[in-house]
């Protein structure tokens, strides 16, 4: 067995790819790379990075020993490949969908939902620094709306390639054609004052580089045994060891010859790892967690916040050890946050990538500019913002928590009400069909979880309000309130079933008692064993917004649609603006953000 390591230009791999001759074993995966991935993807060949090595068997003049087929939407051409691809192929086939052709591809968000994006390059954005920035790159719909959350503000959205040139965007699609560098010109001429200079200097950074990018690929033997190609295929596609960015800030704290005095960044990070495993709910928060906040700290000081690799790389000693004791305290501000609102535990916070803005938030504030309701209206506005609207899910956050530390750091301060609105407010959207269509995964479901107990549920058998100090002993749990079987019998649609309408903080001890019986029969058994006559019982399932009388009548449609309505109005409160309205009462899959919409949702559990 034998290989070479030719490389490739990406216009030649891509007619192979239409011609067929390059193609994959039938025993590869299906492509199944999410909307982020794939713009980091891009913005790595846009900046002229390596994104890898492929690796493909060489079958040229041999019989087909694995079965083959084409890459996700090319064409199936019905002939034998002279290359099948064994590692590389979620990267070529974004690369294929994205830098060609119309430009769009159909993935899926970090939520599993499906979409249909294409993308574009902010021409300033991506000139502003020697390195392109991340938020360059943006997505689009195929209506045109801007998706990216760090996106220019197109009004109308990208409607054709007029609307994106005048806007001094240009799609990644044409960045490697012929037209590449015409396209260009026309910005120059549509995207008004500075236009020129801007395409020139891209045209210099990016397009250059992207017409001549190569791919380097490992090309086995054709001789290369079936057994081989298995056991390379396997150790191609497993997980090694990479050094992450504290492994590299380490590095560079070493190598400092500026300060006399002997630093251990890993000896700190003990010291901070000690502090944080405090507190239960902190536990998803990691080295890099912490430098990135620690970078956001430091720049939003000097005037824009920023927590990207590179920024966390440029931190010097005497930035980061003040910083990192502040932050340590931050963190442990924002734990007690989370307490406040019966976040207890690391399983329980929606998303871990917000408690990073958030403890640098809670750093910069004083006591005295916390010190009045509007304040803390504004960061509960905020924080429920971000989990209801499920914007911290994505592995695109860095932006997101660099803009949310500065705006709404400057929002909390001006309580005269001249700032505007944080980004991650404005952007914030609930429909009504998520409630249908969120599984125990997601910020919703948690979310929800956590506001019952926040506006102070108690317990089913005690009358105690769940909280910090309860929870735990109570072994509280977000358990069903209509049991699956009892559903399956009566015919109740599983969508209702599995959905977080049908779900409310219990003690096991509740749970128990529940087992397959409907309200009606095992509500009075939860009464008989506590201490509460029947005002007071119906009190506390108000207290987890069920309107008693449908649960003693086990009357499940009007149970449900009261509850609906019920934690609409919760989270109306929660994030202060009305939801989108999107169910349809006659199909309870659909709705733009309903079951039908995902991959995977937990109605289809």
């Amino acid at each position: 067995m034998g290989f070479s390591t030719p490389s490739y230009a990406l216009t030649d791999l891509f007619a192979r790819v239409d011609r067929g001759d390059l193609q994959l074993p039938d025993f590869q995966r299906d492509y199944s790379w999410d909307v982020d991935r794939i713009r980091t993807l891009i913005v790595t060949v846009l900046r002229g990075f390596p994104v890898g090595v492929l690796m493909a068997l060489d079958t040229r003049g041999e019989q087909m020993r694995f079965r083959p087929r084409p890459l996700s939407g090319a064409p199936d051409t019905g002939r034998d490949p002279g290359l099948l691809l064994l590692d590389g192929q979620q990267r070529l086939t974004s690369l294929y969908h994205c830098l060609r052709g119309d430009g769009y591809v159909d993935t899926v968000d970090f939520r599993n939902k499906r979409v249909r994006r294409k993308f574009y390059v902010d021409v300033a954005k991506a000139i502003e620094s020697p390195v392109m920035p991340d938020e360059a790159v943006f997505a689009v719909d195929e209506h045109g709306e801007v998706k990216s959350h760090f996106g220019p503000k197109i009004p109308g959205g990208i409607q054709d390639l007029e609307t994106a040139l005048s806007a001094g965007c240009v799609p990644v699609s044409m960045l490697l054609g012929d037209d590449g560098a015409s396209l260009l010109f026309d910005l120059a001429d549509l995207a008004g004052d500075g236009a020129r200079e801007n395409a020139k200097r891209f045209h210099a950074q990016v397009g250059r580089q992207i017409v001549t990018y190569d791919i380097p690929m490992i090309r086995l033997d054709r001789e290369t045994a079936k057994g081989g190609v298995g056991s390379i295929f396997a150790q191609a596609n497993s997980a090694g060891l990479q050094m992450d960015v504290f492994d590299l800030l380490t590095a560079v704290f070493a190598t400092d010859e500026n300060t006399a005095t002997e630093f251990s960044l890993r000896d700190d990070w003990v010291r901070t790892e000690r502090r944080l495993r405090q507190h239960p709910a902190l536990d998803g928060i990691g080295r890099t967690e912490f430098l990135t906040a620690v970078s956001l700290l430091v720049t939003a000081r000097k005037g824009k916040a920023v927590g990207h690799r590179e920024n966390i790389l440029n931190l010097t000693r005497e930035e980061y050890i003040p910083a990192a004791e502040e932050i340590r305290t931050g963190f442990e501000e924002a734990a007690e946050f989370l307490r406040q609102r019966c976040i207890l535990s690391v399983d329980q916070v929606p998303y871990t990538a917000q408690l990073v803005p958030l403890a640098v938030i809670l750093t910069l504030l004083s006591e005295q500019e916390l010190a009045n309701s509007i304040s803390w209206d504004r960061l509960n506005q905020w924080f429920w913002s971000g989990i209801l609207g499920e914007l911290y899910g994505s592995p695109a956050v860095i932006a997101r928590s660099g803009r949310d530390t500065d705006q709404v750091t400057a929002w909390i301060r001006d309580t005269g009400g001249d700032t505007t609105e944080p980004k991650t407010v404005r952007d914030t959207v609930f429909h009504e069909s998520r409630l249908l269509s969120a599984g125990p995964d997601t910020g919703v479901w948690k979310g929800i979880f956590a506001l019952l107990m926040g506006r102070g549920a108690r317990d089913w058998r005690t009358g105690e309000q769940f909280d910090r100090w309860t929870f735990d002993e109570l072994g509280c749990n977000f358990h069903q309130i209509f049991p699956d079987r009892w559903c399956h019998e009566r015919g109740i649609d599983p969508v209702l079933a599995h959905s977080v309408l049908n779900r409310t903080p219990m003690g096991d001890r509740t749970q128990v008692v529940i087992g397959d019986t409907p309200p009606s029969r095992y509500l009075p058994r939860v009464q008989s064993k506590s201490l509460m006559n029947d005002a007071e019982f119906d009190a506390m399932l108000a207290t987890h917004l069920l309107r008693a009388e449908y649960l003693h009548s086990s009357n499940a449609e009007a149970f449900f649609a009261d509850r609906r309505e019920k934690l609409l109005a919760m989270v109306e409160e929660a994030i202060g603006k009305p939801v989108v309205r999107d169910v349809d009462e006659e199909d309870l899959t659909g709705g733009l953000d309903g079951p039908d919409a995902f991959v995977d949702s937990v109605a289809t559990r």
